[in-house]
């Protein structure tokens, strides 16, 4: 609102002069019904006019020239992109959307947006987005690839990579082209082009995935893990990692899609055969689907929800609170922790797990994390030949990725069968 007490029109309507607090501020029409506000920082009318009418010449100057009117450092375009991506997400928790019409944000894109953008920030978080150019981009590679050595290794932080993979950086220098389209089609770069370079990664990195034997070890392992459990806690977690290993492995979910799993999207039913089953509803980076296990899920998903109803009973659950949605009640969660909680991560206790069992890394040095099992499961489906397109659809991701990722380790072994 403009202050009463002072207004003042200046070439034509073109600047408003007016006062608040006692300072001379200016209003500029710069198009479009949108206007420009400014601070002169001055008490004094003569001052502020002459001020006022100095930053009118330049924004004309600006404007045929093609230039940004209002000069934004590239950590403040990150910061509004970043509030952008957040509100996205808040709505995606308020309202149910159509995700075929509208942008949704996960809670994991934004985690990993926020991740990534402290390294932009560092890198070249001062400069003027206008000023980020094909250079700018092509240095960061180097840049990043050295980030680490830089710093005393007392001060890295947890699970940080020395050498971060060519498909990270791929990555990185995406979300900054990203962060720099949003700020073009803001007006923040004028009519300065868009850089076009492109960190194209080698070569594709396909995580690891267990063998039958491996995956055998695997079972053996957690079945002495949770015996030698004297502990009441720990036998409760080493069974739950059983379960949520042996669920994952038997139907491809993503581990983000298994810890958010309420106990009301599991839904049993039979199939054509008359064999029970359940089905998932799970929402993940890709959105919303359908997840259908094999059907030897359905007596570990029993025996899931009977140790979270005994842990109900015997009074070990309590309410959670959330900030971002209403209070979540107990028993709500499929995967709950001891006390009730929803997992964040069992990655801690599957390394450990891996490690008792004599299987972290596979021949080729490769470690396996808890996305194994899903390429495990991909794996598995393309040898007993189940269509390709079943599989991606299942999996929530397109046939290109699972001929790309999986398929490199299933087909040999399927063809040589057919073969033989």
């Amino acid at each position: 609102m403009l202050d009463t007490e002072f207004k003042e029109e200046l070439e034509d309507g073109k600047v408003v002069l007016f006062c608040r607090n006692g300072i001379f501020q200016a209003r500029f029409y710069k198009g479009d019904r949108q206007y420009i506000y400014k601070s002169l920082k001055t008490r004094k009318v003569d001052e502020a006019r002459k001020l006022a009418l100095k930053y009118l010449y330049e924004m004309e100057f600006k404007q045929r020239e093609g230039l940004p009117l209002q000069q934004k450092s590239f950590s403040d375009v990150i910061d509004e992109y970043i509030a952008l991506r957040q509100s996205q997400y808040q709505k995606g928790l308020d309202v149910k959307t159509n995700t075929s019409s509208q942008q949704q944000t996960s809670i994991h894109m934004l985690r990993q947006i926020k991740r990534v953008s402290k390294f932009w920030k560092e890198y070249c978080g001062n400069t003027g987005v206008n000023n980020i150019d094909n250079a700018v981009l092509q240095d960061y590679v180097g840049w990043r690839k050295n980030y680490y050595y830089k710093i005393d290794e007392e001060k890295r932080p947890r699970n940080y990579k020395l050498n971060p993979a060519d498909k990270t950086i791929e990555w990185e220098t995406t979300l900054a082209k990203t962060l720099l389209k949003y700020a073009y089609e803001r007006g923040y770069r004028g009519t300065t082009q868009l850089p076009t370079y492109r960190f194209k990664a080698e070569k594709a990195i396909v995580r690891p995935t267990f063998t039958a034997e491996e995956y055998w070890k695997l079972i053996v392992g957690m079945r002495k893990s949770i015996r030698e459990s004297k502990n009441a806690e720990w036998k409760y977690t080493k069974e739950l990692l059983r379960d949520y290993v042996l669920i994952l492995a038997r139907s491809g979910m993503r581990v983000g899609e298994a810890n958010n799993l309420q106990d009301k999207d599991i839904v049993e039913f039979r199939d054509e055969i008359g064999r029970r089953n359940f089905m998932f509803a799970v929402k993940g980076k890709t959105g919303k689907r359908t997840v259908i296990p094999r059907t030897s899920v359905v007596k570990y998903v029993e025996r899931v929800r009977a140790r979270n109803a005994e842990r109900i009973s015997a009074g070990l659950s309590r309410k959670v609170r959330s900030p971002k949605r209403k209070n979540i009640e107990e028993g709500d969660w499929f995967f709950s922790m001891y006390d009730g909680n929803k997992v964040i991560t069992l990655i801690d206790q599957f390394n450990e797990l891996l490690k008792a069992a004599g299987i972290t890394h596979n021949r080729y040095g490769e470690k396996y994390t808890l996305y194994s099992l899903r390429h495990f499961y991909a794996v598995r489906m393309i040898s007993r030949s189940v269509p390709i397109f079943d599989i991606a659809r299942n999996m929530g991701t397109s046939v290109q990725i699972i001929e790309k990722y999986y398929g490199k380790q299933a087909t040999p072994l399927t063809l040589a069968t057919k073969l033989g």
